[in-house]
């Protein structure tokens, strides 16, 4: 009796795809042997380069392209495609692993597109053009932030060379009072003094204390270090004004899901921005969004913001909450073998909304609702950052099913955690008594 071929051929999904080697000055495409004489092509990047490749892709009649994401050289070609009318894939250069041996251009075009054309890659999550543009700006302005917190570091540093202990007296020296002081000290005031009469009144130090913190030796090449640190500041100052506005119009750009803006719920401040541009802002996020993604207790507007340029609004790629936060790397790793739990953590996962989340969820230990309550129970039985990850988790769960489903946040209250918290440990108890032969019975 002649055996059975039990050999299994993978069955072709993509017929019609073409894989693609992303390099800094050129680009490898492979193509299906059978639809043309030479499958793989070799394309620069000069702009004109693009258009070849896309007119040539459009010759066989390609429909899906898959490409590694390599730095930022995937990111012209990519935007071109998708304009075309491509399905474009960016994939994960860990799904695209070579074979040990076999490494080349040639070869990881080709390689890309025998995986790509039996469905085994799966493309990134990138959100739509108008979003991705608001993106750049957002990440733009944390830049600016970033190296103004810097500048502030430099000055500080200025500051205690000359034996100023300036930043030891007051909380921040950026603040109304400490800006007023640099000021005078670069305009070539030196009386410790007068230097402290220009204190405000909310700062809680004396003006004794303030005018001893302003004896220093006043060393010229400090001075000019500090001259120079306050005019950088002052120009990163202007460029963050300048990212608030590119964001402003970005916004008012995106297509609105709510038309009339809901009133904020809470304080809301920034050390950028006066409560007016934070209001704006606010009504803007709620208009593109649909939902006040600030009613979630510990979300201010900054992490709302940051959320709306890494997420936008259509979180529909996303099949359910589990997927969504694995995607932002805060479910919990699957790492099974031989039916055990492997220990180890999971890959690293730079996500920039999972980096706002923790930061929010950083912010819920003194916070007095079902959240602050719910971080509170997790400090006290693991580690911060496990807490901080696993709160954040929370908050995540909460957001997709705000922009999914268009419900407004409601807040359960301290109240209702401790409820739940009791009937936990009534069933914990309930099932150690069951064990022991013996059964429980709740008060009248």
């Amino acid at each position: 009796m002649a055996r059975k071929n039990s050999q299994q051929r993978f069955e072709v999904v993509h017929s019609d795809c073409a894989g693609i080697d992303i390099g800094s000055r050129e680009h490898w495409v492979g193509v299906n042997p059978a639809q043309h004489a030479h499958p793989v092509q070799r394309f620069e990047t000069f702009t004109d380069d693009l258009g070849r490749l896309a007119d040539w892709l459009a010759s066989l009649e390609i429909k899906v392209v898959a490409m590694e994401a390599t730095g930022v050289y995937w990111i012209p070609l990519f935007e071109l495609l998708d304009a075309r009318g491509f399905d474009v894939y960016l994939v994960n250069s860990r799904a695209t692993r070579q074979i040990t041996g076999r490494k080349s251009d040639v070869l990881d075009c080709q390689w890309i597109w025998q995986l790509m054309t039996h469905g085994l890659l799966r493309g990134a999550f990138r959100p739509a053009d108008a979003i991705c543009s608001l993106r750049s700006l957002v990440r733009q302005r944390a830049n600016r932030i970033r190296d103004q917190a810097q500048t502030l570091n430099r000055m500080q540093k200025a500051l205690s060379q000359m034996n100023i202990q300036l930043a030891n007296v007051i909380s921040d020296i950026s603040g109304v009072t400490g800006m007023k002081i640099l000021r005078a000290i670069i305009a070539g005031e030196r009386c410790p003094e007068k230097l402290a009469s220009m204190r405000d009144g909310r700062i809680k130090a004396g003006q004794d204390t303030i005018a001893r913190s302003l004896h220093g030796n006043w060393r010229l090449e400090h001075l000019h270090a500090l001259t120079q640190e306050v005019a950088l500041y002052d120009f990163l100052e202007q460029q963050i004004a300048g990212c608030d506005k590119a964001i402003g119009q970005a916004l008012e750009l995106l297509p609105a899901l709510e038309a009339a803006p809901q009133p904020a719920t809470k304080v809301l401040r920034s050390s950028h921005r006066s409560t007016a541009e934070q209001a704006m802002l606010h009504q803007a996020l709620y208009r593109v969004l649909g939902v006040d993604l600030t009613a979630i207790p510990t979300i201010g507007v900054d992490t709302a913001l940051v959320l709306a340029s890494e997420i936008g609004p259509d979180l529909s790629r996303f099949p359910s909450s589990q997927h969504f936060c694995s995607w932002l790397g805060l479910a919990p790793p699957t790492r099974i073998s031989g039916g055990r739990q492997l220990g180890g953590g999971g890959p690293k996962i730079i996500n920039r909304a999972a980096q706002a989340l923790k930061q929010a969820a950083s912010n819920a230990r003194n916070e007095k609702g079902f959240i602050g309550a719910s971080h509170r129970a997790r400090l006290s039985r693991m580690d911060t950052s496990c807490a901080i990850k696993a709160t954040a988790h929370q908050l995540a769960r909460m957001i997709y099913a705000m922009l999914t489903k268009g419900q407004a946040y409601v807040e359960q209250g301290i109240e209702a955690y401790e409820s739940r918290s009791q009937e936990r440990q009534f069933r914990a108890l309930l099932r150690k008594a069951r064990k022991m032969g013996m059964d429980l019975v709740k008060a009248a």
